[in-house]
């Protein structure tokens, strides 16, 4: 009986850091689409303003669109690779954890 609660609580902790995963992904997967989105519109009222603007203007915007991208997507790989991490952390105490009870 007892190797059974076991064998559940670490299919639980296996099926949380599963599922931790794929919330990960999905975030990560939601953050890129939403850049590609936010870059679309960006383009588009660049193209309309663009005649209104000096030549100078429309190259520091478009290298500022360049560096915030930049930022915004090392800003999503990061958080989604720390979430991972953090997740494979606790899942890994959490078994040993577990491991050392059953002992």
């Amino acid at each position: 009986m007892r190797n059974t609660k076991f064998s559940t609580a670490t299919n639980a902790i296996e099926a949380f850091g599963a599922t931790a995963h794929s919330a990960i992904d999905a975030y990560r997967t939601g953050g890129e689409r939403l850049g590609e989105l936010a870059g679309q519109r960006w383009t588009r009222a660049f193209r309309q303003a663009s005649p209104k603007l000096t030549e100078e203007t429309r190259k520091n915007a478009t290298h500022a669109r360049k560096v915030i991208g930049g930022y915004y997507s090392r800003g999503i790989d990061l958080s989604a690779r720390g979430a991972g991490t953090a997740v494979d952390t606790l899942v890994k105490v959490t078994g040993s954890a577990l491991q050392r009870a059953k002992a």
